[in-house]
């Protein structure tokens, strides 16, 4: 692959050398460019999940297909799915972006959804309503939790039942629910003094520069191990999966369980953390088989439904400053 000699000067070399930080992204961008190409020749290309065939589609986000295969509790064919993204906004932009899907009802608790363009599905149901734009921080993650998803799901399966449902729950993403993860933080809180934005009552803690977002933070930092960082992922994905479950019984058709991304839980042994140094988290346009290789579950369906394409319907407005709260919290703004 040759290198544009324009780009790749003395010059530009001398001074990628005295900024590290500028040297390392130029690696990571052109390393991902090979990464790609292979990648594609070993595992095949991305899926369009809007093309493929189903009623029902519910995304985990961040779940990795080799996590789900071993931890899965839903009957199914399992199999996996290239990723057309390694992280949500890529995802949603890839995805949905300038398109129509006017069969298709979506209900999203995760914030980069709200860049969409009004009209672009039938229905857009967001988790997190203006009204809540000035709650504590300890109450708005309550949206995040799998429970609020699968109640705005329902109901609006309810509403429209000749639409495809695309639902889109934030689990096993952080910020990570349950006993193991309540317990590693107060652990952290005790023995180190570190706080974390989603649990607190001080409206103040709202970034990684005054507190830790969440538990992978932590683990960045590392305050956390990977395998305990590993625990909490599974504890959440096991947590989602309780309520995929419980959602599926309330649906008819054919329903398939995917993931926007997968997730960098701390491993060293691929060669992407060991050429970048990045071992947590899913960093953008990244080709590798923990954040490009996801689950393609097919949940077997003894009756299809009749879809029918309609004119959209107005959503509900949400506050630009409630979507960047939410992204904060997840810790994608500072």
């Amino acid at each position: 692959m040759a290198l544009p000699p324009e780009k790749y000067t003395l010059s530009n070399f001398v001074d990628a050398c005295r900024n590290p930080e500028k040297f390392r992204h130029e690696l990571k961008k052109r390393y991902g460019d090979v990464q790609k190409h292979a990648f594609y020749r070993k595992y095949g290309r991305p899926t369009d999940i809007m093309e493929a065939d189903w009623d029902n589609l519910l995304i985990l986000d961040a779940c990795r297909f080799d996590y789900l295969a071993k931890h899965n509790s839903i009957a199914g064919e399992l199999d996996s799915a290239v990723s057309v993204a390694s992280t949500s906004n890529e995802f949603v932009e890839k995805t949905f972006a300038g398109k129509t899907f006017h069969d298709t009802v979506y209900v999203s608790a995760n914030g980069f959804s709200h860049h969409l363009e009004d009209g672009t599905f039938h229905e857009f149901v967001s988790t997190y309503p203006e009204s809540q734009r000035d709650t504590l921080d300890s109450e708005l993650y309550r949206n995040y939790r799998p429970e609020i998803v699968r109640e705005n799901a329902l109901e609006a399966h309810e509403r429209h039942p000749d639409k495809r449902l695309l639902v889109h729950f934030m689990q096993p993403h952080g910020p990570y629910f349950g006993p193991k993860a309540e317990a590693l933080r107060e652990r952290l809180r005790t023995n180190h003094g570190l706080r974390f934005s989603a649990w607190s009552d001080d409206t103040t803690v709202t970034s990684r520069s005054d507190g830790m977002v969440y538990l992978m933070d932590a683990a960045e930092a590392g305050y956390v191990s990977p395998s305990e960082l590993q625990e909490v992922y599974v504890e959440n994905l096991t947590l989602v999966l309780e309520h995929v479950e419980a959602l599926l019984e309330g649906l008819d058709g054919k329903t398939v369980i995917t993931a926007d991304h997968g997730e960098l839980l701390g491993e060293s042994t691929n060669l992407y953390s060991r050429v970048t140094g990045d071992r947590y988290e899913h960093p953008g346009y990244v080709w590798t088989p923990e954040l490009r290789l996801v689950p393609w579950l097919v949940v077997p369906a003894e009756q299809r439904r009749e879809i029918v394409a309609e004119d959209p319907v107005n959503r509900g407005d949400v506050d630009d400053e409630v979507v960047e709260e939410h992204l904060r919290a997840l810790g994608y703004q500072s």
